[in-house]
């Protein structure tokens, strides 16, 4: 076997015994992916080890010995600084075979949110009556299901899509999650976000929804910096599809972006204006 065959098919089988989490992050370009046990084995003996996607781009093409692939551990605990780590491990073997039914799974653990800002919504969002939440609740809904039709109807999706807040969450965890099955996909929110402009919700919902169909990234890319903009005055931290977006904004030639974005970039942002 070649070596650029024998590649496609470790690659397509590690993407086919994937979680859908896991599955989600690739599609949606969220992440640099790299490899930990990941080599061929030449006819000479010779090894060669893949380390990256890059690896694979560049890859020569030569005869290779066939290998038993198994899939070890998928290691997302760096997903918010753009990291997948996917450990393989192989043996000798008559023929390519590949095992990916008993692998470990690492998912981000989430840290606690510091920053001033965030600690103010925080205080401002816990300080409300049971009415005054009641009230806020109902205003974010309307707000936030205006926004989600509008997107919707520039980007073509098959699943039910609906959005809540999550007033049950760990309030020092600036977190949002998707929870997706065959039919559906809910959002879920944290509270902080209540007090966000329409441009920034916009954002927000853009880039959960960029993990099932990146193709929304182009319509909705500005939304998105205002988005990472506030994330960053909340978290302190450069959310990954800010490069990706980088790449848009440079191919339409939009200068304004690309000057918000380099100040994300460079902590030059001071407010949400």
């Amino acid at each position: 076997m070649r070596s650029k065959e024998l590649v496609k098919k470790i690659l397509l089988d590690i993407y086919k015994h994937l979680d859908e989490y896991s599955k989600d992050v690739i599609r949606g370009d969220l992440a640099d992916i790299k490899f930990k046990g990941f080599y061929l084995e030449g006819k000479e003996g010779e090894k060669v080890y893949i380390k990256s996607l890059d690896d694979v781009d560049n890859l020569k093409d030569f005869d290779v010995m066939e290998r038993e692939y198994i899939l070890k551990s998928v290691n997302l605990k760096n997903l918010n600084m753009g990291l997948v780590l996917i450990t393989l491990s192989s043996r000798k073997s008559s023929n390519y075979k590949f095992r990916g039914d008993n692998y470990k799974v690492v998912y981000p653990t989430p840290r606690e949110n510091v920053t001033v800002d965030f600690k103010e919504r925080v205080l401002k969002w816990m300080e409300k009556s049971d009415d005054e939440l009641d009230k806020e609740i109902i205003d974010f809904d309307s707000r936030i299901n205006k926004i989600l039709e509008d997107i919707l109807k520039k980007t073509k999706f098959r699943k039910n899509i609906s959005v809540h807040l999550d007033v049950f969450i760990d309030p020092k965890i600036l977190e949002n999650f998707v929870e997706r099955d065959k039919k559906n996909i809910t959002i879920w929110v944290h509270p902080v976000f209540m007090f966000s402009d329409d441009e920034v919700l916009r954002g927000l919902l853009a880039y959960e929804l960029s993990r099932v169909n990146s193709r929304i990234i182009e319509n909705e890319y500005k939304s998105i910096i205002k988005y990472c903009k506030e994330y960053k005055l909340l978290t302190n931290k450069t959310l990954k599809i800010l490069e990706k977006v980088r790449e848009i904004a440079n191919k339409k030639k939009d200068e304004e972006s690309l000057e918000e974005i380099e100040k994300i970039y460079n902590d030059e942002i001071f407010d949400l204006k």
